[in-house]
């Protein structure tokens, strides 16, 4: 069974989220580079050069040499931060001395005839410098802040992360009907045609729904019509047989009188098999189950059927209580010995049956000493009208609807057929049965 995780990783919708969150990012990182880009070279070409000019206007409004006051009031009155190094000794108008050895020039340009340079500091922040005569200048617009700019940095994340979500869950919603798809298909492959897949949607997803139970009605009705053509000519076939049965018993006791009763005998046989695994294989199939002593059933099936034929039974003295359908338990016993014996060569020992409890549930074991059965064809036995021996002659086996009703019967059950064989050795046939 695959596990919810590994569900998940191979999902359709999860491959759409992470298809979408890589676009998204792609597309967060290209349109914000751009426009970043965009809004640099605009700064540089438009914007700077008046920044430049109006910071030429202050310097000049300080004066020559530098006066502290005035430079007080200007950075007051225009939000901006001075820094002024002279003979004087070093002033900033925040309290910030910036270190000149530690900056770093971005780039130089004249205006005026003034020499400007764009520098920036160990802490990244960008100035402006000036000099003049023995006075150097810093001027830098600071960042408006407050408590909340951190906070703010995160919003487009945040806003990112809820859509994500809102996508993630529109996704789901969107391929929720492939859940239903899939139990579906699980549940007609289980044999259940009469299941319906409830999508009401007007989508592709619900022409596939309704595709699906339209093909699923068309299956159900070629199986029923099979089904009862089947039983119609097994149950028409009784009458001509019960003739010719009639019939063979008038005729003179010798070796073609026997023959004709044996043939008669297989295909009654088969007649009863096919229509006991068409019953069984219906949707409505019914079992007569009772509270029945299953040891007591094996030991009356040995004794009825096999009585002469040596089979060793080892049984519990103890009484194993099962709710069973006993006649059809018989049938699945009958089959099972039957089959033993088949294939049993003579000088071999005897099959055995075995009857022990497990837990909470029967094992009923049929073991025969004969010729065994290939590997290869083990997970084939259980098929309707599966025959290791191709030719299908009647001395390697019967039809090939033995153990196939066999399987029926112990499903209807709810119980569990398994074969072991091996060349040369024999085959042992193992059914659990809950208690």
């Amino acid at each position: 069974m695959t596990s919810p995780a590994r569900k998940r990783r191979h999902s359709l919708s999860g491959k759409l989220i992470v298809l979408f969150l890589f676009m998204g990012v792609v597309f967060v990182l290209l349109v914000g580079g751009g426009i970043r880009h965009a809004f640099q070279e605009h700064f540089r070409s438009n914007i700077r050069p008046h920044i430049t000019q109006y910071l030429e206007y202050v310097r000049t409004d300080i004066g020559s040499p530098p006066d502290r006051g005035r430079a007080r009031q200007l950075a007051d009155k225009l939000n901006i931060e001075i820094q002024i190094f002279d003979t004087a000794g070093r002033w900033s108008s925040t309290g910030r001395i910036t270190d000149l050895e530690d900056i770093a020039v971005e780039q130089r340009f004249r205006i005026d005839g003034t020499e400007y340079l764009h520098v920036e500091d160990d802490a990244h922040q960008h100035y402006l410098m000036a000099r003049d005569d023995d006075a150097t200048l810093l001027f830098n617009v600071p960042r408006l802040r407050d408590e909340r700019s951190g906070f703010r940095g995160w919003i487009p994340l945040l806003i990112l992360l809820a859509l994500l979500l809102v996508l993630y869950h529109a996704t789901r919603r969107l391929f929720k009907p492939l859940d239903a798809i899939r139990a579906g298909v699980q549940k007609f492959g289980a044999g259940n045609m009469e299941h319906r897949i409830d999508i009401r949607r007007k989508d592709e997803l619900g022409e596939l729904a309704a595709s699906i139970n339209t093909m699923a009605g068309d299956i159900q009705q070629m199986l029923d019509a099979k089904r009862q053509l089947l039983l119609a000519i097994s149950h028409e076939l009784r009458s001509p047989l019960t003739r010719a049965r009639v019939a063979a018993e008038m005729l003179e006791a010798d070796h073609r009188k026997d023959q004709i009763v044996q043939d008669i005998n297989e295909m009654e046989n088969l007649i009863e098999e096919l229509i006991e695994t068409e019953r069984l294989s219906s949707p409505h199939r019914t079992l007569n189950r009772t509270r029945t002593n299953i040891a007591e059933l094996v030991e009356e099936a040995v004794q009825t059927w096999f009585g002469s034929d040596g089979i060793a039974l080892h049984r519990p003295e103890n009484p194993v209580m099962l709710d069973v359908d006993a006649a059809r338990i018989r049938l699945l016993l009958k089959n099972l010995l039957q089959n033993a014996l088949r294939h049993t060569p003579a000088g071999a020992p005897a099959p055995e049956i075995d009857l022990a409890m497990d837990g909470k549930r029967a094992i009923i074991t049929v073991t025969d000493h004969g010729r065994g059965i290939d590997a290869r064809h083990l997970k084939h036995l259980t098929e309707p009208f599966y025959r290791v021996d191709p030719s299908r002659r009647r001395e390697t086996g019967g039809y090939g609807l033995g153990l196939y009703l066999c399987r029926m019967i112990v499903e209807a059950h709810d119980g569990r057929l398994d074969i072991d064989s091996a060349v040369g050795k024999g085959t042992r046939v193992s059914i659990s049965l809950p208690v």
